[in-house]
C-alpha cells in the first residue's frame, strides 16, 4: 500500500469538526474557487504514510468524487514537519501546475496510461509550469489544490530512521454541484466489494457502470443514496458552510 487513509473524521471528533466547518476555510475556498455560489463541505481525510510505503501515483481527487463539477478544492494540512524531497521524515505532494485546466489529457488519454509517465514533457514551458512542490513544510503550513489538479507523493524513506507521515485534508465543493447518475454500481453485490479493491485493467479504475474512480465510493455511499441526481440538494452529511446566511445548522 502507498498510504492508509480514513475519511470523514469530523463526525466523531469535535475539534476536527470545528476545523472542517470553519468559516475561515470555507470563505477561503469560496475566494479561491472564484464563485458566488454557496460552498459545501464534501469530505475530510486523514492520511498515514508509513516509512517504507511506496509512492502515491498521479491522480485527481474530483475523479473519485460523486459530483459533476469543476469547482472543487482541497486543503492539505501536514500534521508534522515535511522535509524537502529525498530527505527522511515523510513526503509532501507534487503538483502538475495547470493540469486542472487540461481537458485534452483525460479526454484523449483516459485516466491513466503512457502520457501520465511524461507529464513534465507535456507541461514544461507550456500552459502549465511543469511539476512543482512546496516542501519543506512546517506545522501550520497548508497547500491547496483544485479537485482536477494532478498530484502525487513520493515513496517514504525507510532507511536511516525514516518516519511515518501524517496529513489531514479538507475538501469543499460548489454548493450548486449536482450528483451524477452513474455514481454507484448497478447492484449491491458489486457495491459491497468496492472498498479495498485495487483497480483493474477492465475498468481503468472505474466502478462498473460508472465513469468515476471507485476508491472513495465507500465514503459517500451512505448519503448519495438519499439524494436525487441532477438536482440542487441539502444533506447534513455534506452541509453548506458558506456564506454564513445560507449555512446549514450542523454545529
Amino acid at each position: 500500500n502507498s498510504v492508509n487513509s480514513n475519511s470523514n473524521n469530523n463526525k466523531p471528533l469535535g475539534t476536527v469538526r470545528k476545523l472542517c466547518l470553519s468559516s475561515h476555510l470555507a470563505r477561503t475556498a469560496s475566494i479561491l474557487l472564484d464563485t458566488t455560489s454557496t460552498i459545501r463541505l464534501y469530505q475530510d481525510s486523514l492520511f498515514h504514510k508509513r516509512a517504507g510505503d511506496g509512492w502515491t501515483p498521479w491522480h485527481s481527487d474530483a475523479r473519485m468524487a460523486p459530483f459533476d463539477t469543476s469547482n472543487m478544492i482541497t486543503f492539505w494540512i501536514p500534521l508534522q514537519t515535511v522535509p524537502s524531497p529525498g530527505k527522511k521524515g515523510g513526503t509532501g505532494l507534487h503538483f502538475v501546475d495547470g493540469s486542472h485546466a487540461d481537458i485534452a489529457l483525460p479526454y484523449w488519454n483516459g485516466g491513466e496510461g503512457d502520457e501520465y509517465d511524461r507529464l513534465e514533457n507535456r507541461y514544461e514551458g507550456g500552459g502549465g509550469g511543469g511539476v512543482s512542490h512546496h516542501m519543506p513544510l512546517e506545522v501550520g503550513d497548508v497547500t491547496v489544490h483544485n479537485g482536477w489538479t494532478l498530484h502525487c507523493a513520493d515513496a517514504a524513506i525507510e532507511e536511516d530512521g525514516g518516519e511515518d507521515r501524517y496529513a489531514f485534508s479538507v475538501t469543499y465543493v460548489d454548493g450548486r454541484a449536482e450528483l451524477r447518475e452513474d455514481i454507484l454500481p448497478s447492484s449491491e453485490t458489486k457495491m459491497d466489494s468496492v472498498r479495498g479493491q485495487t483497480n483493474d485493467a477492465t475498468t481503468n479504475g472505474s466502478t462498473p457502470n460508472t465513469k468515476g474512480d471507485k476508491e472513495d465510493v465507500w465514503s459517500f455511499r451512505s448519503w448519495v443514496e438519499e439524494v436525487k441526481p441532477r438536482t440542487e440538494f441539502r444533506h447534513p452529511s455534506v452541509p453548506i458552510v458558506w456564506p454564513p446566511e445560507q449555512r446549514d445548522d450542523v454545529e
